[in-house]
């Protein structure tokens, strides 16, 4: 019977942490191949139930820390390690299967200058070349550690991320009217989702916004979730234009997510680069449409599902936008779409895939 090992330290994360507490749930309990380990943080895995069928080994080294690297002495005792991001145990590193979600620090340099970090990738991912198995969340990411670290196309299998459908399901309009009452939230509103840095792009959306709020011919607001409530200095400048057009969205319960998308008019996704783009099938899940940028991973998760617009020009933005508004059928078509899209997105598949990775590694 094989002992795998997995890093679960980032499950309460966005993304990486959705990624592991649904790979969590959908992992067998009773398996005659394979025992599970998880390393992580007991307070904090108290917190989640789906740990709870697994035996649980302390371990909670800072992420990107000296200790990390070294890993866990228990380590030694697995068959492999499962490392759902690309900071795995350099000690260990030919027991490891690594997910790799996005290069975004790599890629997007004038957003990350930090020279210690880019060092740190240059090392991470070139001793990477040696683990057992790399798994990237979307072929455009594959298709960057190709690129960017000239991997082979062997060492590395896609597995996309799914959606949970007992969680994103619609809720009735009582629900809704609930939610919006207790976050305070208009009748009507567009949202914008993803954490507050540079490469999420909320400073062109709200700028392009602004010149529709400020002309007369958009009096519905914007609102921001996944930055806490508050915005980077970045955007102080347009943010203080916007008024109150812009509406920022307290940290929300993951299950309540379902609710905030469900409330929305569409979904305004402005990403400049992205590994997977989770919020774009939450949304489509809750019938919510979306309105992307049409570079890097979006057009591979969206396909024809969304309306897409060029994310460095104003004027695409701003006719994708018109398009939406005045024109209804499109509006039901994306939504349609949209429910069809989601299905290719499944963590129960996910799991498959991995189990298989397990079984040949």
């Amino acid at each position: 019977m094989k002992k795998i090992g997995i890093d679960v330290r980032m499950i309460a994360h966005s993304g990486i942490g959705v990624r592991i507490q649904n790979l969590l749930k959908y992992l067998p309990k009773n398996s005659s191949e394979f025992e599970f380990y998880l390393f992580g943080d007991k307070q904090v895995l108290k917190e989640f139930p789906e740990t709870s069928h697994f035996p649980i080994i302390q371990y909670n080294p800072e992420i990107y820390s000296i200790p990390e690297f070294l890993g866990h002495s228990e380590m030694k005792n697995m068959d492999l390690l499962d490392i759902p991001h690309f900071n795995f145990p350099f000690k260990f590193f030919r027991k490891c299967i690594v997910t790799v979600h996005d290069l975004t620090p790599y890629v997007m340099r004038e957003f990350f200058p930090s020279l210690s970090k880019r060092i740190y990738l240059q090392v991470t991912f070139r001793l990477m070349k040696k683990v057992k198995k790399v798994i990237t969340v979307s072929e455009h990411t594959k298709k960057d550690l190709i690129k960017e670290f000239h991997y082979s196309k062997e060492k590395i299998d896609v597995i996309y991320n799914g959606i949970n459908k007992e969680i994103f399901y619609k809720r009735s309009e009582g629900e809704v009217l609930n939610f919006k009452k207790t976050y305070n939230l208009p009748k009507e509103f567009y949202l914008a989702v993803g954490i507050g840095k540079e490469h999420k792009n909320y400073g062109f959306v709200i700028r392009a916004m602004n010149k529709l709020w400020k002309s007369g011919s958009l009096d519905t607001p914007l609102a921001i979730a996944g930055t806490g409530g508050s915005l980077p200095d970045f955007l102080e400048e347009p943010s203080k234009e916007a008024g109150k057009n812009l509406i920022l969205i307290p940290k929300l319960k993951y299950e309540e997510l379902p609710l905030l998308y469900q409330s929305a008019k569409a979904l305004i996704f402005p990403s400049l680069y992205e590994g997977f783009g989770l919020p774009l099938i939450e949304a489509q899940a809750m019938g919510c449409p979306v309105l992307s940028s049409d570079t890097s991973v979006m057009p591979e998760i969206l396909q024809d599902s969304a309306i897409f617009f060029d994310p460095r020009k104003q004027e695409s933005f701003l006719q994708a936008f018109s398009l939406f508004l005045k024109n209804p059928e499109k509006q039901k078509e994306i939504i349609e779409k949209g429910y069809k899209n989601i299905e290719r997105f499944k963590w129960e598949k996910a799991i498959q895939d991995i189990i298989e990775i397990y079984k040949k590694s």
